[in-house]
């Protein structure tokens, strides 16, 4: 009787959001952070130079420690949406009490 060995499950690392494979944007990330980062622009300026910094960081890190690479991508992201999401809210808000 010969019983089937099923080889280890290999664990793929996660990727974050907008990023490929080898860490550079995909095409939908790059929209995303353009149409973000100029809505950011608006809200709130720092934001978006916190973004860009954190970005290019994650950047250099990306070959020796993809984990930590990846943190700073996803805070990255945090800081461009955080403010426009605030400033949708802000702007209904707004529009629901006139």
């Amino acid at each position: 009787m010969t019983e089937a060995v099923s080889a280890p499950a290999v664990a793929v690392p996660r990727l974050a959001f907008g990023i490929g494979p080898d860490g550079t944007y995909t095409r939908f990330g790059q929209t995303a952070a353009f149409v973000l980062g100029l809505l950011t622009t608006f809200a709130f300026l720092p934001l978006v130079v916190v973004a860009a910094l954190l970005y290019a960081r994650a950047e250099v890190r990306f070959a020796e420690d993809p984990a930590r690479a990846r943190t700073l991508v996803n805070w990255s992201w945090l800081s461009i949406t955080v403010p426009v999401v605030i400033a949708v809210v802000g702007v209904a808000l707004v529009a629901a009490t006139r």
